[in-house]
């Protein structure tokens, strides 16, 4: 009788300290009515993906990255010695539309805010060599980081609905690189980066990491015609009861947004990722509600 109930309770054990089938589903179809999308959650201790939404499709296709490649820049600036975690980038002054933007800013608030001159100065410091030595060394997308056609701007909008595109399968391999340290780094550059990716907790009490990235999907939008379909991305990992998931998620408008009566560079708010990250932290919580984790 005391075997079987222990059985029993290491069975029950097993079922609430990790995401479930049983647990609650995400209506994704309702979720993601009005976009081409894609989620993908992997469970890095038993090395499988445990929940997944187009999967055979959208989350083969390569977009940019957007400021999703300030987790890869970190990584390059923290391993290449050019910030540390006292660095502190010097606002020049220049106003910017978001508050956030004007005003010196740190490793951490960088990504934060997601702030693009930070960036643009970490690129210009690494330069072209370096960085597509790194993104190979990543295996990070199609590792293109010329720019614009015709416009020699790699090193400032690669990354910005531009020539750099990757997949969700690919980011996916790219944070399991880099939380099981088979990327070509310093421990402490990968150390810095994680912390500065924090976030916040789910509902269950889970820790979770991670960047949003934005941008226009096809067409860049320092174009003439910039496209009207709106780029959102947000991906991280999350920790609990000492299991480690990786979480990739993104979107494109399935119809053009409406122009606005505003500027004719009209920004089309709210911005893909703002429309994403409640999306994919609703569906975290459900996959990590309270009834799923001891």
């Amino acid at each position: 009788m005391k075997t079987v109930r222990f059985l029993l309770l290491s069975t029950l054990a097993c079922v609430f300290n990790h995401p479930t089938q049983a647990a609650t589903k995400p209506d994704f179809i309702e979720l993601f009515k009005n976009y081409d999308a894609c989620f993908l959650l992997y469970d890095l201790n038993e090395e499988k993906i445990i929940s997944e939404y187009n999967p055979k499709n959208r989350c083969n296709q390569r977009i940019s990255p957007d400021s999703t490649f300030k987790i890869a820049l970190s990584l390059m600036g923290f391993n290449s010695a050019i910030i540390n975690k006292h660095t502190e980038f010097k606002w020049n002054g220049t106003k910017y539309d978001l508050p956030d933007w004007n005003q010196n800013q740190t490793p951490e608030s960088w990504l934060k805010y997601s702030v693009v001159w930070v960036s643009q100065q970490i690129t210009h410091q690494l330069g072209m060599a370096r960085i597509k030595h790194y993104l190979a060394g990543f295996d990070y997308g199609n590792q293109d980081f010329t720019g614009d056609p015709g416009k020699n701007n790699g090193l400032s909008h690669a990354w910005l609905s531009s020539s750099l595109k990757i997949s969700a399968y690919e980011q996916l391999n790219f944070l399991k690189a880099m939380l099981t340290e088979e990327l070509p780094l310093s421990p402490r550059a990968i150390a810095y980066t994680r912390a500065n990716m924090y976030l916040g907790q789910l509902d269950s009490g889970a820790k979770y990491y991670g960047k949003t990235g934005s941008g226009r999907h096809g067409r860049n939008e320092r174009l003439a015609n910039p496209s009207r379909l709106r780029d959102g991305w947000f991906v991280g990992f999350i920790v609990s009861d000492g299991h480690q998931y990786v979480f990739v998620s993104n979107l494109t408008d399935k119809k053009p947004v409406p122009k606005g009566n505003s500027k004719p560079d009209d920004p089309i708010l709210p911005y893909g990722s703002a429309l994403l990250k409640p999306i994919t932290l609703k569906i975290l919580n459900q996959l990590f509600d309270t009834n799923a984790f001891a």
